[in-house]
């Protein structure tokens, strides 16, 4: 394995796995380097079924290994919304403002605040055949109201309980090593010599 695709446009979420990844003997691309690409429906009801989903149909349409997460918010008190539709809370093209937004509004009388990121990870080979799978979860609350500049999506709504500080305030070294894509990709990595 020469190449692997991350399964992304967001650039946030390559630079994470660029990072997380930098050890291993492969140069990483993402889905920025082939626009000619349409995307597939996200169908699964599952973060583990859409990253199969996504890591196959990418990984057979470019003949290369290709790596899909599919992560979101699940928050207690909505029972378990946003979840798989994290980055369409607010409608199919929504920004992480208006996903932000709409979560807050929704959660404006709630007391009981307790959320956590999930991610699935998938792996499948140039034949489209999953390899690998992993998981990964990271509590917190959730905040009223946005705190720090730093990560992307969800991460200013919500307090690591895990760092003492939210998300939003957390360096990418410090994300990295708590958050629910560092753990599932940990995983992924441990077994790294498995994939084939």
């Amino acid at each position: 394995m020469d190449t692997l695709v991350i399964a992304t446009h967001n650039l946030g979420k390559t630079a994470e796995f660029k990072e997380m990844l930098k050890d291993l003997p492969v140069t990483v691309k993402c889905l920025a380097d082939y626009p000619q690409l349409v995307e597939p429906n996200e169908t699964g009801h599952t973060f583990a079924a859409n990253a199969k989903l996504k890591a196959s149909y990418y990984a057979k349409n470019l003949h290369e290994y290709c790596l899909a997460d599919d992560s979101g918010l699940e928050v207690k008190a909505l029972d378990g919304a946003p979840g798989v539709r994290s980055a369409r809370y607010a409608g199919e093209k929504a920004t992480d403002e208006e996903n932000n937004n709409k979560l807050l509004q929704q959660m404006k009388f709630q007391v009981k605040r307790t959320c956590r990121f999930r991610c699935a990870l998938a792996v499948a080979n140039p034949d489209g055949r999953i390899v690998a799978e992993s998981d990964g979860c990271c509590d917190g609350l959730l905040l009223h109201e946005p705190l720090g500049e730093n990560g992307f999506g969800y991460d200013p709504l919500v307090w690591s309980t895990e760092l003492h500080k939210g998300m939003g305030e957390a360096t990418q070294e410090e994300k990295n090593r708590i958050s629910h894509r560092g753990k599932a990709l940990k995983k992924l990595i441990a077994n790294w010599k498995k994939i084939k």
